[in-house]
């Protein structure tokens, strides 16, 4: 198991010049100037929208592609340890996806631990992925193909509401998008203690799971999906792994329990790349070729999901 030679270059330099985990300010700074630095490609239009719930409001950023009437939508839900990120740390890696996907992508912030502990993020999610797919046509977008899909805590938040969702009446996600996601807060799976990458140390991610959670058990199935009773029924699943990740076997292990719910999934495991990934500058061919490979799986995704509309 190694990283790549350049990413893990760069990876040690940022290592060596972040603040204290106790300056949460000073980390959320740093986390938005990495983001901010990203390079990204042009896309057809950018739209800011504000979804109304009973908590405040929530903030949506639509990315829309050229040349499109009426493109499939990926509703993406943001990483960074749920204390972490926001429209514009990830506004990079949204704009890759609609390029490499062919499709629009609606970026959702939630609110944040340890200021907001569960289940505060996972309701702002809910209510604006709802609202998402209940207008989704009204929007403008091709509401027979909603993919819903995070990275890390973001693919967390997407497994759970992906269940949640599963048997709602109308537009529904029929496609999820877990990229290395977090889906067992006991963290137990092998891979925690055999893969070393600096800050996500097992006791690094019990205290991210006691910032995060508070009083809520730790196996509570929309905190850990991966212990959900019933899997059935759920959208066909892209589960994308990392080699170089604490967290990897418990997402493939959450793939091969949707896959036995009897629910479609296509587990992929991306060689030499680490937990964070799509937070790295494309400039990395690793990462630029990942971002490929990801929009390929979703094209086809979509392109699966016409197919069944057709048969039906």
């Amino acid at each position: 198991m190694s990283l790549d030679p350049e990413l893990a270059a760069a990876l040690e330099a940022r290592l060596a010049a972040r603040p204290p985990a106790t300056d949460l300010a000073a980390m959320r700074e740093g986390f938005a100037a990495t983001g901010a630095a990203l390079p990204r490609p042009a896309v057809g239009a950018v739209s800011d929208h504000r979804v109304s719930t009973p908590d405040g409001e929530v903030p949506v950023r639509l990315y829309r592609p050229d040349g499109l009437a009426r493109p499939p939508l990926l509703i993406f839900l943001h990483g960074g340890g749920f204390m972490f990120g926001d429209l514009d740390s990830h506004e990079a890696a949204c704009q890759r996806l609609v390029v490499d996907a062919g499709c629009a992508v609606a970026a959702v912030d939630y609110r944040l631990a340890p200021e907001h502990p569960f289940p505060a993020g996972l309701n702002d999610c809910e209510a604006a992925v709802t609202w998402l797919l209940d207008q989704a046509r009204a929007l403008g977008f091709d509401d027979t193909r909603v993919a819903l899909g995070g990275e890390s805590a973001g693919g967390n938040l997407a497994a759970v509401l992906a269940r949640k969702l599963a048997a709602r009446p109308g537009v529904r996600p029929m496609l999820q998008l877990l990229v290395h996601p977090l889906v067992d807060f006991r963290f137990q799976s092998p891979s925690i203690t055999e893969v070393q990458v600096p800050g996500m140390g097992r006791d690094a991610m019990l205290m991210m799971s006691a910032l995060y959670l508070g009083q809520t058990d730790n196996a509570h199935p929309d905190a850990s999906p991966l212990l959900a009773a019933d899997l059935g029924g759920v959208a066909p699943a892209i589960v994308v792994t990392v080699e170089v990740d604490p967290l990897r076997d418990e997402g493939e292990a959450y793939a091969l329990k949707l896959a036995a719910a009897g629910v479609e999934t296509t587990v992929v495991r991306l060689q030499s790349l680490p937990h964070g990934f799509m937070f790295e500058s494309t400039a990395f061919r690793i990462v630029d070729a990942a971002f490929d490979r990801i929009g390929a799986l979703l094209r086809r995704g979509f392109g699966a999901a016409t197919a069944r509309q057709s048969a039906v």
